[in-house]
């Protein structure tokens, strides 16, 4: 019954389609009548189970409507591939170009393909066992067919409302009263705009159960009787066969076993001759192949005893011919191989001449993203530590916000990339946990207020102060998911929980993470596709939530390259709770590292740099940090004026910039290698760390820093590079 009748709704979709083609095509005159007669062709495929080949005309066909504009095209392309997936059990799919087809109809305001498209997804959900959902969809396909006096359209959803009352999984919610009210309203309608289809059969066929349960045993039979003749007269032999099974149920309630017996035998001889005609013409090809197969048996005997009676004569020229023919072959074979080596070796070259597009547009773009936020993060940092009022401290706060918000989207795309090529490693850091977490929260107070939200920390102190890991990763992974979390909740809670877990290894510490949200959670269906690329969750109430769609992919990534995984609880409008767990080893408190620090501050200071960038917003920026340092410096704006300048005066270290015109940062400090060994060169750069990391030493220089900077790491990196060319 299921079945038949979604392929009723499925042709119902495309009578409306075709009126509203209709009108289109006077609007449109030059409109291409064939892609409308190739679309209804996927549809005839769809119905005749080649799901492919209905998706391959249909994709072409919605690359054609995109192309042209035209909506109309597009909504039934969408609907032929959405009842593609429907058949072929991809729920997901299937539940996608549905809404996309639905969405589509009700941007052109197509009240009949409203209609249907909310009875199509119902007869989805329904389907897939989700009678809930289905009814939704149902109820708003009545609501407005009624509203807009749709007469004809109104009987699917009074249809499959009343199928619905009496199809729920516990027998006492059942409703047949109820149920007949609405196949009645159904009944009447289908007599007058569907007396030859289907669904006037169906409608027969579920009144004649209906009115067994309700105890009318003579309209139980009458309406049996009745589906009986309609589906004999109209030949609807899948209908016929619903009959048949559904009165074998009857007799079965009724304990009539012999009348089941005679409903099933015939429920069994209806089905089989649904099938009969196709396996009929597959016996008469199966005879027909035999037959060919028994004549050339026949022929080769013939053309063997031939062969035999002039063998002696005709081995020489047989010989030859055997030769020639297996020379052509080795010939076009070795011509075959030399071709598809060369097509292969072209395939090569342009995936390789692709990559490295690939890398230097990711190089680039880096580069470019990187100069400006390098000033807008440094310089409110800077203004921050000034004296000023608490009305521009907002402000500038909120600057340094934005700044840290884009340069965390830039390294989401970046790590992206790292982990397609392959290039990502795992570095191993000394790191305060603790210290890094509330960070991260810091840098967010501006987001959390933003959206009204409080956030709590919770640590485990048991948990070793100094670790050894990649604290890179794990703030990257925290600031998305922390992100995320901020993102979907509004005048709610965010609760952060690290606990540490029973140790395996006496120097290695297994942690557990957990964020957890009251916003507006994910549903359950959706929650496998939250982790894929550029996903984005829209809300059912039709909110949108801007973003990349990047952050809980990159997480995923980042924790799978760690040997970790990331899990999801959610709940719609009751949140979502985020947990992972990471293996650290514990590393011993050490003050070192602070004497050390000191002891460089204490190094550079009123040292004498010289800052290489043809940038001013750029040299602007590096001066005020060297001077917070105690740093003297002079800039200059090309290689060429570095070159110069060095020749005249000293300097014990120069900030060298990549991307310059004329001269690049490698070239400059090749050249300025060739007279001076001894000053320090570090690359200051926005390009991408394995962009710089390799050519830097290739090029004669000491080591780099990447923009925007922690101040303490270039501090190390200033330092080390100074001391080795003492």
């Amino acid at each position: 019954m299921k079945t038949y009748l979604i392929k009723c709704y499925y042709f119902s979709l495309v009578a409306v389609f075709s009126l509203t083609c209709s009108v289109y095509g006077q609007q449109e005159p030059d409109l291409s009548k064939y892609m409308y007669a190739e679309v209804d062709r996927a549809f005839e495929l769809n119905q005749r189970t080649k799901y492919g080949e209905a998706i391959e005309i249909s994709s072409k066909v919605l690359e054609y409507a995109n192309n042209v504009k035209d909506d109309y095209l597009k909504a039934r392309a969408y609907g032929n591939i959405g009842t593609s997936h429907y058949y072929m059990n991809n729920e997901s799919l299937s539940f996608t170009y549905l809404f996309k087809s639905k969405d589509l109809s009700i941007k052109l305001r197509d009240t009949s393909q409203i209609i249907i498209g909310y009875n199509n997804l119902g007869v989805n959900y329904r389907a897939y066992g989700k009678l809930k959902e289905s009814n939704i969809y149902f109820k708003k396909s009545l609501n407005l067919a009624e509203l807009s006096n749709a007469q004809e359209e109104l009987v699917y959803p009074l249809y499959n409302i009343g199928v619905n009352l009496i199809e729920k999984e516990d027998p006492l919610l059942r409703d047949y009263k109820e149920s007949y009210d609405y196949l009645t309203r159904a009944e009447v309608l289908a007599h007058k705009y569907y007396e030859d289809k289907a669904i006037l059969g169906e409608i027969f066929e579920v009144l004649s159960y209906v009115h067994h349960k309700l105890g009318n045993k003579k309209q139980s039979l009458d309406y049996y009787h009745e589906a009986l003749e309609f589906t004999q007269k109209y030949n609807y032999l899948e209908v016929k066969a619903e009959a048949y099974s559904t009165r074998a149920l009857i007799n079965v309630e009724n304990k009539d076993f012999e009348k089941a017996y005679y409903a099933l035998d015939e429920y069994i001889t209806t089905t089989d001759s649904v099938y009969s005609i196709k396996e009929f013409e597959k016996a008469k090809q199966i005879e027909a192949n035999n037959f060919l197969k028994e004549n050339e048996l026949k022929l080769e005997l013939v053309e063997k005893e031939k062969r035999l009676q002039t063998l002696d004569i005709e081995r020489t020229r047989t010989f030859n011919g055997v030769l020639i023919f297996f020379t052509s072959i080795l010939l076009l074979l070795g011509f075959w191989i030399y071709k598809k080596n060369k097509q292969l070796k072209l395939a090569k070259n342009k995936a390789e001449n692709l990559s490295k597009v690939k890398s230097d547009f990711y190089s680039e773009i880096s580069h470019e993203l990187r100069t400006p936020l390098y000033a807008v993060i440094e310089l409110s940092g800077l203004l921050l530590k000034e004296n000023v009022s608490v009305e521009h401290k907002e402000y500038i706060e909120s600057l340094r916000f934005s700044g840290n918000h884009l340069m965390s989207l830039i390294n989401n795309v970046l790590e992206l990339n790292k982990v397609e090529s392959g290039k990502m490693k795992i570095q191993q850091i000394e790191f305060d946990l603790k210290n890094l977490v509330s960070n991260i929260i810091e840098s967010l107070e501006y987001a959390l207020s933003d959206s009204n939200n409080t956030i709590s920390f919770k640590y485990d102190e048991n948990i070793p102060k100094s670790l050894t890991g990649d604290s890179l990763k794990v703030s990257q992974i925290l600031i998305n998911l922390i992100s995320n979390a901020i993102k979907f909740t509004n005048n709610g809670h965010i609760e952060i929980e690290i606990d540490r877990l029973k140790d395996v290894e006496e120097d290695e510490v297994t942690l557990a993470f957990k964020i957890v949200d009251n916003g507006s959670g994910i549903s359950e269906e959706m929650q496998s596709q939250v982790f894929e690329d550029f996903y984005q969750e829209h809300s059912k109430n039709g909110k949108s939530y801007k973003g990349t769609g990047l952050g809980l992919s990159i997480v995923k990534r980042l924790l799978t390259v760690m040997g970790s995984d990331i899990n999801v609880i959610s709940k719609e409008n009751e949140g979502s709770t985020f947990f992972f767990e990471l293996k650290f080893k514990i590393t011993e408190i050490d003050s070192l590292p602070i004497i050390i620090y000191k002891s460089q501050l204490e190094y550079i200071k009123n040292k004498n740099f010289l800052i290489v960038d043809d940038n001013k917003i750029n040299q602007l920026v590096t001066r005020k940090v060297l001077d917070h340092l105690n740093i003297k410096s002079k800039a200059v704006d090309s290689g060429a004026k570095a070159i110069e300048i060095i020749k005249e005066e000293e300097f014990d270290c120069i900030l060298m910039d990549i991307h310059m015109p004329e001269l690049d940062g490698y070239e400059t400090t090749k050249l300025i290698r060739e007279f001076n060994n001894e000053v320090a060169i570090v690359a200051l750069t926005a390009a991408t760390k394995y962009e710089v990391e390799v050519k830097a030493n290739m090029h004669g220089m000491d080591d780099y820093v990447l923009k925007p900077f922690i101040t303490k790491d270039f501090v190390e990196t200033i330092t080390k590079a100074m001391h080795a060319r003492q």
